[in-house]
């Protein structure tokens, strides 16, 4: 019996949509830009998963159905992927897949934009949306219309039924009301993705910063959302390029397990959009608590400062101005005017948040904020050296509510063979409090683990066990430092 589990991915020359876990994402009209998509389906059963995969153009046409087989992972790039027959001359495609698999999987979308004046690229990265994840009401916690003159976002909605649908966009403020004219309402074909781009919403001021709340105007057909940011300006549009999903539930205790001011000595640094789900009539009550996570801190996580305050609706910080900079740059082991760090939120009333990672000049990223956590995690992709500029880190957090007592873990790195041959697998047992982070390169190179390298390089995936329920994020970065090549997703519980 295949499972529906759904993965949405949006493809144009490409951007790609695929379910059977939910993928989904866009981009704003520019002649100036070409996209392109890749995606990686993870098995996470116990035997080989095999996948119907149908790709819906945006009018609701069926444009292809694809049947493949994953045993362990595997990737694939729109331009290369032959059911699309993309060929020559260049065709394009726009649109999304719904995928349905007789095993558990996970899948990421890389989205790849080329600026043809420029000649930047961006990368951004989303995950996959399990058939229980969607939803009739999706939020949204952070959408932006010239913000500060170059931030923009855009919503790519897929609808994940058999019928055609509409959908209303609730549009709010930063002080919890909503904006004159909101919803504005949109015809989404069946199976099909459509773009909504805060651009063309002429009720939003110039210079807005604000949430949403998605709805099926039926209220019972499941919708997937992923975001699209955007940094710049005319020709130099898309110098950053970061892509979240969107939320169908919330919780009252968010960690975040990455967070800077001027970390790495490199210029990392990290904001954060928070969305009370219970929306204006019910203000949240939310504490927040800041630590150091110093490589090598034996307690992992040294807690510096804690402060409550109330959200209405949303509430948006860029860490490095924050009135509290100062205390958290005193508290870092280092002295050095950076901080690298974590923040755990507990609330009142259930939230969501996303992280926005930067490192400067042009490269972004974004990760969700971890809320439940499991003894199983799995990570589709993972790099040292990949193709000759990709490398990966990931970050994992301690989930129980107990740091008191550490976390033991069992890091499995699974080989793609196919893309890099000569890789092998190991694993590392270890131990650690609270929150630990791993950067591929150096794990790898350890001793004891450095037999899964082949000619200094590894390609595959990663699972992870451990004796307390976790979570965590995973970093991929590629050489280019004049280019957008960060970029972030979270893990994937167990099945």
């Amino acid at each position: 019996m295949k499972r529906r589990s759904f993965i949405t991915v949006l493809v144009t020359i490409g951007l790609l949509v695929v379910a059977g876990a939910v993928l989904v994402s866009a981009q704003i009209g520019d002649d100036n830009l070409q996209f392109s998509t890749s995606w990686t389906f993870q098995n996470l059963g116990a035997g080989d998963a095999h996948l119907d995969v149908d790709f819906y153009a945006t009018d609701g046409t069926l444009a292809v159905t694809d049947h493949v087989t994953v045993s362990n992972a595997a990737s694939y790039w729109a331009p290369d992927y032959p059911p699309l027959n993309l060929g020559t001359p260049f065709i394009t495609f726009s649109g999304g897949i719904l995928a349905i698999s007789d095993q558990p999987v996970s899948s990421i979308a890389n989205q790849v934009s080329i600026n043809t004046i420029s000649e930047k690229m961006g990368n951004a990265t989303y995950m996959g949306i399990a058939g229980d994840k969607v939803a009739p009401t999706v939020y949204i916690p952070v959408l932006m219309k010239s913000f500060g003159g170059k931030y923009w976002t855009e919503l790519n909605i897929q609808n994940t039924s058999a019928s055609n649908i509409q959908v209303r966009v609730h549009y709010y403020n930063q002080d919890g009301s909503e904006v004159s004219g909101s919803p504005l309402t949109y015809p989404v074909y069946a199976g099909s993705p459509t773009r909504v781009a805060q651009a063309d919403a002429s009720i939003l001021p110039e210079d807005w910063n604000g949430s949403a709340m998605v709805e099926a105007v039926d209220g019972t057909t499941p919708i997937a959302v992923v975001v699209n940011e955007f940094v710049g300006q005319g020709t130099r549009m898309y110098d950053e390029f970061y892509s979240y999903e969107g939320f169908v539930s919330g919780a009252t205790r968010i960690v975040l397990p990455a967070v800077f001011v001027n970390g790495y000595g490199v210029d990392y640094q990290a904001s954060t959009s928070v969305q009370n789900l219970s929306g204006p009539g019910s203000p949240a009550t939310v504490t927040w608590y800041f630590y150091d996570t110093t490589p090598g801190n034996p307690n992992a996580a040294t807690e510096i400062l804690t402060f409550t305050e109330r959200i209405t609706t949303s509430k948006s910080v860029y860490f490095p101005v924050a009135p509290y900079v100062q205390t958290l740059l005193d508290g870092y082991e280092a002295g050095d005017g950076a901080w690298v760090g974590a923040v755990i939120m507990e609330s009142d009333e259930p939230l969501v948040a996303i992280v926005n990672e930067l490192n400067l000049p042009y490269h972004a990223a974004s990760y969700v904020g971890l809320s439940q956590g499991d003894t199983e995690l799995y990570f589709p992709l993972a790099f040292v050296g990949a193709y000759g500029f990709a490398n990966t880190s990931f970050s994992i957090a301690d989930m129980s509510g107990d740091v008191s007592t550490p976390v033991t873990v069992t890091v499995e790195y699974l080989a793609d063979t196919e893309q890099c041959p000569g890789c092998s697998n190991t694993e590392d047992v270890y131990s650690f409090y609270n929150i630990d982070s791993k950067y591929q390169p150096e794990h790898l190179n350890e001793e004891l683990l450095r037999a899964a390298l082949s000619n200094g390089t590894f390609v595959g995936s990663i699972k992870i066990t451990a004796n307390k329920p976790i979570n965590g994020i995973m970093n991929e970065l590629m050489g280019d430092f004049n280019a957008d090549n960060f970029t972030s997703f979270n893990a994937f519980p167990a099945p």
